[in-house]
């Protein structure tokens, strides 16, 4: 079948799809100028989705049911006006002898299941009929195509267009990596499309991605897609959005930072609402923290639950956050202090984002457990060395693991397991290769090397001071951050609550001086005077 657009796209492209790419500075589609607000379906309902899913969905963010500054008001009319489907739509009956599942057909179109999607095009009109912009999901891990066609970037791209689609995400699952041909055939379309890059954050040399430069994340010259992931699949366990915000840290120079309008850094969907234990604090943390890196604020819970949605209503509205996370003033923010807690091997963060004249919103984040088990004095005591005998590489692979990256020894990842009550059997620490650091196994039941190099212990839970013995709670922390640190050269500014919404003392001695409950955060903004 002809493909209507591929004698234009290739006048662009060239044989792009080989390598020959031409270059285009980041932003050149001229989407996504502010962070992407918006609700994409995998965290709440996996592949499990339907047409109804998405109506429901649609229907919710448009409902003006929620009270936010004195009116009535839907989560699409504060920004969250995307809809994304992710994996579950397609079809992957077709079969290649050579290469197992298929998502094309022979002509390079990708097949849909008609059972849950009997009509996408139908789907995307009803979205926009409620202004709502639509995006879909395409290289994806269902049927994961390991071979590579140029009618299936092709094809993919006609679809979408057809279909009436405003954006899409690229998965990493599929031989399509080649992110500069797809963006040249959706410019060869005559419209423009949000791109999403969900390709995990690897930054190590990779043909595939076809970026002149020889790498497979962003440059300053080369940025064919609006927001990129920097890391692994996020999850609802306490420590996976912490974990995954330090993956950002790479790409904001404070100079030449990676992450700018149109090409923004994204540590995956928020898990807001969702995080094990319904800790509200905590996932204010996370969306506060989303705000502070100008991260694509995707909200993944389950939109329809008017209960849970409820209670994170007061700051996924809130404003002033929003406003953080939107405005551009030279750079994404940055990681700029870390600070011993008093309770937890983790340090207190301070982060910082400047606004517009001439202020600076700052971000101090806790992530001490509210509680901890076990040994503070010794926590290797509670371990013993995994024996090399017991080795299996990749027993548990696929399985949950967190990194640290904060921790540089094993003493430190046995003791954030410690302190971790779920964290009850085995800990993996310090691996050999750079860059690595602290993976502790929540669901493993006996040891993995997982990956070569890790130096694996064992948890004794009938050693003495071990296992389940209570510790007293986590206390606050008091944090001190110098204006210098900031880049503020006065010495006091005002100070603007962002949680509470409401004015504080101001800071004075050229100092900001506050308290952070373990499991929480402060959010100000910083007015020099």
């Amino acid at each position: 079948m002809y493909h209507f657009f591929v004698l234009a796209a290739f006048a662009v492209a060239g044989a792009s799809a080989q390598g020959n790419s031409t270059s285009y500075p980041p932003g050149w589609n001229k989407e996504a100028v502010t962070p992407p607000m918006g609700w994409r379906s995998w965290n709440a309902f996996g592949p499990n989705i339907n047409n109804q899913t998405f109506v429901n969905a649609i229907d919710a963010l448009t409902s003006k049911i929620w009270d936010v500054a004195g009116r009535k008001v839907s989560l699409a009319d504060v920004g969250y006006a995307r809809v994304g489907i992710d994996e579950g739509w397609e079809n992957c009956s077709g079969s290649d002898p050579n290469h197992g599942l298929r998502q094309h057909d022979a002509d390079g179109f990708p097949m849909v299941n008609t059972q849950k999607f009997p009509d996408l095009k139908w789907l995307v009109d009803y979205g926009h009929s409620r202004n709502i912009s639509m995006g879909w999901y395409l290289n994806g891990c269902a049927c994961g195509e390991r071979k590579e066609r140029l009618l299936n970037y092709q094809g993919d791209i006609q679809r979408l267009h057809e279909y009436g689609f405003d954006g899409v995400k690229f998965d990493g699952c599929g031989a399509a990596t080649n992110m500069t041909y797809y963006a040249e055939l959706m410019a060869a379309t005559g419209r423009t499309y949000a791109i999403e890059n969900c390709h995990w954050g690897s930054c190590g040399r990779d043909a595939w991605y076809h970026n002149p430069d020889g790498s497979s994340c962003p440059t300053e010259k080369w940025c064919p897609f609006n927001w990129f992931r920097t890391s692994g699949d996020i999850n609802s366990k306490t420590d996976s959005w912490f974990a995954n915000l330090q993956t950002t840290i790479k790409f904001q120079d404070k100079e030449h930072p990676l992450s700018v309008p149109s090409c923004w850094a994204y540590p995956d969907m928020m898990e807001v609402g969702k995080i094990d234990g319904g800790n509200v604090a905590w996932s204010r943390a996370h969306f506060g923290a989303w705000c502070i890196v100008s991260a694509p604020l995707i909200l993944g819970l389950d939109v329809t639950d008017q209960t849970t949605v409820e209670s994170i209503v007061p700051y996924i509205t809130n404003a002033e956050a929003i406003a953080i996370n939107q405005h551009w003033a030279g750079h994404p923010g940055r990681l700029v202090l870390q600070i011993p807690s008093n309770n937890s091997a983790l340090p207190i963060q301070v982060w910082m984002k400047p606004q517009p004249q001439g202020k600076v919103a700052l971000y101090i984040v806790n992530p001490t457990p509210a509680s901890t088990l076990g040994s503070a004095s010794d926590p290797m005591s509670c371990f013993t060395e995994e024996p090399a005998a017991a080795k299996q590489p990749n027993t548990c692979f696929g399985q949950y693991k967190t990194q640290f990256p904060a921790i540089t020894t094993p003493a430190g990842c046995a003791t954030q397991c410690l302190s971790d009550p779920v964290c009850t059997q085995f800990v993996w620490a310090l691996p050999s290769e750079a860059g690595a650091k602290c993976r502790v196994s929540h669901t493993c039941t006996k040891p993995t090397g997982y990956l070569a190099g890790f130096d694996g212990y064992m948890r004794n839970t009938a050693r003495a001071g071990c296992g389940a013995q209570p510790k007293p709670p986590a206390t606050p922390t008091t944090v001190t951050v110098d204006f210098n640190a900031l880049g503020l050269g006065a010495t006091s500014a005002t100070v603007r609550d962002v949680w509470d919404q409401k004015d504080l003392s101001d800071a004075t001695g050229a100092q900001f001086k506050t308290s952070v409950a373990p499991m929480d955060s402060v959010l100000v903004v910083l007015t020099p005077k």
